[in-house]
Formats: structure tokens, C-alpha cells, sequence
């Protein structure tokens, strides 16, 4: 296949192509990702191939008997028709009976069977359904960068969910849900608003860079420049200036802001984590959630222990040794869980 040619338009007609964006295996998710890592000026028309495929989304249903027999008999009639054409044609076959010159068009025929055995038996018929809504989910351990429809850019952080809604380079309302931690870089449209949905809050930006934190049950919201409205079921708009943190838990729906360094709370984007200003067990649970680990302090003199500096946090297992070099500790792994003592 010549996909290093392909547009995003030859990417969405291939049948190869679509199979793996709706049905991915562990060897199409493997060729996919070596095409892109080969070829890197691609991946940008992958990506957008995807939220093509991805947007329409369909439905597998079973026919009901009337269908069946409906489509049965046109099948039936097509063939009997093109059995009455072919006889009066001037062939080899002119003085055949009708009952041979079937014979001879069998491969029309059988064809015709297959068909009609495949949509019943084998796949069953598939219904055009609307209104999609494309997903991006990220590992454990796995940044991603999406490049939305609309020209927006979000880096989506390990172990995060982006639902991404319908039309979303014309409509007005540009929505998206965000479950785990993001970074948003919005591209400015003309009386289009861009909201992020999250499970305490809602987001609304026109343009503007931000970090949204929808873990350990609350969405804390990092305005790094431009202008934000944050609103709650309980609570009035509240309207962020730069360097502002909102912190919105489930239990109290207030909206509490305080002034932070932005830079402290996006470093994940480039695999850091910056330590200074932050208590260690608010770390721990940074890397619990990032890397799907659990982490136990055993000894409790470790949490009055102020850290400085950033931590690397491409690889889990270098990661935690870091950290215990940082505390002067000794790590203990076992299974998924890490013991400083």
C-alpha cells in the first residue's frame, strides 16, 4: 500500500485503514505506529483520518424477515432479468435453454448468494448512526498531543480520557469532557466559545492556555494566560486571571482560588515534575496517577521532608529512584507497589 502518498481522504476510503481505527488489534495498532514513528509528516493526516473515521459511528443490527424476504426477492429478480437480457443477445450460447444460460451466469448469481448470506448470517446489516463522538484515551506512563478540528491543541497527560464533541471547527459551541489532567492551547474563532466539561465543573474559554486536573474526585483549573469562566451547579460564574488556580471538589462545589506558579502545574508536558512549593504526598499521588503505581510512605518523618528540584518522569522504575535519592530513603518494590523507609 502506498500510504506514505495517502491523503487523509485515501486514509478514510481504506477499508485496511478504517477496520483498524473501528476494530484495532495488537499487530494493526503495531503497523500503525510504525508508519507514523517511519513516516512523521504523516501523522498529522493519520490523526486527522481518525477523527473522521471516528465521527461516524455505526450500529450492527439484525434485519427484520420482512427485510430479508424483500431483499431475497430483488436479488431473485435482478438475476432472472439479467437471465432474460443475456437470451436475447447474439452468443455462442444463442440456442442454449434458459436453464443452461443460468448455468453459465452462476458466478453473477453466486455472487448475489454470497452477498445475501454475508449481510444475514455473517455481519448482519450495519445502520448509519450520527452524532459520534470521537475518544482519546492515553496508557499509563503516555503523553499525547491532539491537534483538534477546530486548531486547537491539547496535550493530553497518562491516564486521561478526551471525549471531543460533534462539528467542532463550525459549530459556536465548541465542547469537550475531560476525565484525568490536560493542557489546552485554544485557537481564537469569532463569537465561538470552547468549554471543557469535567465531572465538578465547566470550563469556558474564547481563547487561551490552561490546566485542567480532574483527578482524586475534584478539577483544579491552572489559568497560564488569557481569560477563563469557571461555573459550578452550586456556584456563579467565576471569572480566572493568569496565574490563578480554582479548585472545585464534589463534597463542596464552591469554587476556591489561590495564586500559583503556572509553570509548576505543566511541566508533565515535557515528562517533568517539578517538586518545589509541593508537599510529598501531593507528588506521590501525582505519580500514583501517572504511572498506575501505588506508593507507601513507611516512614512517616519522610512527609515533613521539604524537596526542591524536578523529576523525570519518562520512565516509572529511574523515576522512583530519583525520588528515593531526593529523600535520602531506600525504595522496596513489590508488584505494583513502592515502600520508602
Amino acid at each position: 500500500m502506498p500510504y506514505p502518498a495517502f491523503t487523509v481522504d485515501d486514509f478514510c476510503k481504506d477499508p485496511d485503514f478504517i477496520r483498524w481505527v473501528l476494530t484495532p488489534t495488537e499487530e494493526s495498532n503495531r503497523f500503525w505506529q510504525d508508519f507514523m514513528a517511519t513516516y512523521p509528516h504523516k501523522v498529522a493526516d493519520v490523526r486527522n483520518a481518525v477523527e473522521y473515521v471516528k465521527s461516524i459511528r455505526f450500529q450492527e443490527i439484525e434485519p427484520s424477515p420482512q427485510d430479508m424476504a424483500r431483499l431475497k426477492q430483488r436479488i431473485w429478480n435482478d438475476i432472472d432479468k439479467s437471465a432474460r437480457n443475456s437470451e436475447r443477445l447474439t452468443h455462442p450460447f444463442q440456442n442454449v435453454s434458459r436453464q443452461e444460460i443460468r448455468w453459465y451466469q452462476r458466478p453473477y448469481w453466486a455472487a448475489a448468494a454470497v452477498v445475501l448470506l454475508v449481510m444475514s448470517v455473517g455481519l448482519g446489516w450495519w445502520a448509519y448512526q450520527a452524532n459520534a463522538h470521537l475518544t482519546y484515551e492515553t496508557a499509563y506512563g503516555n503523553v499525547q498531543e491532539i491537534k483538534l478540528a477546530d486548531g486547537s491543541t491539547v496535550t493530553l497527560n497518562a491516564n486521561s480520557t478526551l471525549k471531543v464533541g460533534d462539528n467542532l471547527a463550525g459549530s459556536s459551541v465548541r465542547e469537550v469532557w475531560l476525565t484525568g489532567e490536560a493542557y489546552f492551547d485554544i485557537a481564537k474563532r469569532k463569537g465561538a466559545k470552547f468549554i471543557v466539561h469535567t465531572p465538578e465543573a465547566k470550563v469556558e474559554v474564547l481563547g487561551t492556555e490552561f490546566n485542567v486536573n480532574t483527578r482524586r474526585e475534584q478539577t483544579n483549573v491552572v489559568l497560564n494566560e488569557g481569560k477563563v469562566q469557571l461555573s459550578t451547579n452550586d456556584q456563579s460564574t467565576v471569572v480566572m486571571k493568569p496565574g490563578d488556580m480554582a479548585i472545585v471538589s464534589p463534597k463542596n462545589r464552591n469554587i476556591q482560588l489561590k495564586r500559583v506558579q503556572p509553570d509548576l502545574y505543566d511541566a508533565w508536558k515535557e515528562s517533568y515534575l517539578i517538586l518545589d512549593g509541593k508537599s510529598l504526598p501531593e507528588i506521590i499521588s501525582s505519580l500514583e496517577d501517572t504511572f498506575g503505581v501505588t506508593i507507601k510512605l513507611d516512614d512517616q518523618q519522610l512527609t515533613n521532608k521539604t524537596l526542591t528540584g524536578k523529576l523525570r518522569t519518562e520512565v516509572v522504575e529511574d523515576c522512583i529512584d530519583n525520588l528515593a535519592i531526593i529523600l535520602d530513603a531506600e525504595v522496596k518494590k513489590s508488584g505494583d507497589t513502592y515502600s520508602f523507609r
